[in-house]
């Protein structure tokens, strides 16, 4: 049985190593192209194609390598363990460990010959709906009450769960990292470029804030489901069968409503073009 576990986790490696290739070396698709303009309401030119391609091409790069991980960690966690089993929160903690490097590394679109600061404020706002931008605060602060509730409970000498510590403070790692490179992306440096450059900048800037938004909030909370469920012997009997059914939902329920906003449209923003910049001494 140990062999076989063992055989089964080398397949799974090379053909993971095999897939991530495969996916970062094939090209980016028109229809992956123009589903990206149709979101933003961007109209794709000889100018800003290459830009968004680019981006295309990183983040997903960088997303499959990440799934690829999370696959061969969810594998060997549970071989070791004397199962075979892919578990999907490890997927896509993967998935989207991958997400945020690619951001990270993503550069702003390249400056002219002179440098220029833009007289408009960057806001939120202007990149994504409110909601979405204060679904990841608010996810930390029921991550942060619920732990508040066990460390209280566990105080008094009530049965809490030792998953409780771990999973909150993954959760509050989680909103930080998330947070960072959420104003990391809405303060990236801006050109003085020509409009199209500009608007694909802005819709890049979206989506990443879109994908940020949705993925982070959804980490956040399955946290905050292991929180609930660490807590349940702690409660009375009636609170944890109202527990035990939003555990059950939210399994469901958390996972489409990071898709939802990190798929939703969102028009490109008019941008701050050459005309509302202030050029600044030096140059790129």
């Amino acid at each position: 049985m140990a062999s076989l576990l063992v055989l089964a986790l080398a397949v799974a490696i090379v053909g993971c190593i095999w897939l991530a290739r495969s996916i970062n070396g094939a090209p980016v698709t028109r229809p992956r192209l123009e589903r990206f303009a149709r979101r933003h309401q961007l109209v794709i030119t000889a100018t800003n194609g290459n830009q968004v391609i680019r981006y295309l091409a990183t983040t997903r790069r960088w997303r499959a390598t990440g799934l690829a991980a999370g696959v061969l960690a969810s594998i060997a966690g549970s071989v070791a363990h004397g199962v075979f089993q892919v578990y999907f929160l490890v997927l896509f903690a993967g998935w989207f460990a991958g997400a945020l490097v690619a951001e990270v590394r993503l550069a702003p679109a390249p400056f002219g010959p002179r440098r220029a600061a833009s007289l408009v404020p960057r806001q939120p706002g202007a990149y994504l709906p409110r909601t979405a931008w204060t679904l990841l605060p608010a996810a930390g602060a029921i991550s942060l009450a619920v732990g508040a509730a066990s460390a209280i409970g566990a105080l008094a000498g009530r049965p809490v769960g030792l998953g409780a510590a771990p999973l909150f403070a993954v959760a509050m790692l989680v909103f930080v990292v998330v947070r960072v490179v959420q104003h990391r992306v809405l303060h990236r440096p801006q050109p003085v470029a020509e409009p199209d450059v500009l608007a694909a900048d802005d819709a890049i800037r979206s989506r990443s804030l879109h994908v940020l938004a949705g993925g982070g909030t959804t980490l956040v909370l399955y946290c905050v489901l292991g929180q609930l469920a660490a807590l349940s012997p702690a409660l009375p009997e009636t609170a944890t069968g109202v527990i035990e059914v939003v555990t059950f939902l939210g399994i469901f329920a958390v996972p489409l409503l990071g898709w939802a906003v990190a798929v939703s449209p969102w028009p490109v923003r008019p941008s701050a073009g050459p005309a509302s910049a202030l050029p600044v001494n030096g140059t790129s």
